[in-house]
């Protein structure tokens, strides 16, 4: 049985777009070498993760997460055992009003969102579609 846990949580002051682009790039790296699959979005100054896989390595990772000092407010929005990982791999986006937004690319996220229990699936659409 694996495990799944998101969250929301709001980036730390003088953090910068490209400190936060280089976190973005070093989090896929390690969590596909580990094969933890999931997301992680930056919008307007907050994250929006999910992190799936083996349970000990799921819930390790989160309890780093939670004492990164790049990041606090962390609200989950769940922790529960999955049937298999809805997630192919681990990917990333940074969303910033600069930039040109691509729906289609927030729509593949999405996608993935659907094959998540039913229980949850609303809450992180619900969150997804006001992230951006």
């Amino acid at each position: 049985m694996n495990y799944a846990i998101s969250y929301v949580s709001t980036v730390a002051s003088g953090i910068s777009e490209n400190e936060i682009e280089n976190l973005l790039k070093l989090t896929s790296s390690n969590n596909n070498q580990v094969k933890i699959t999931g997301i992680l979005l930056y919008s307007n100054g907050n994250f929006f993760q999910v992190l799936e896989g083996e349970k000990t390595m799921v819930t390790d990772l989160f309890e780093k997460i939670q004492q990164d000092k790049r990041h606090y407010n962390l609200i989950p929005i769940f922790k529960k055992e999955i049937e298999g990982q809805k997630f192919d791999t681990y990917e990333n986006l940074f969303l910033s009003l600069d930039a040109a937004y691509n729906r289609e690319e927030l729509d593949y996220y999405k996608s993935h969102v659907e094959k998540l229990d039913p229980s949850i699936r609303n809450s992180v659409n619900y969150v997804l579609e006001n992230f951006s």
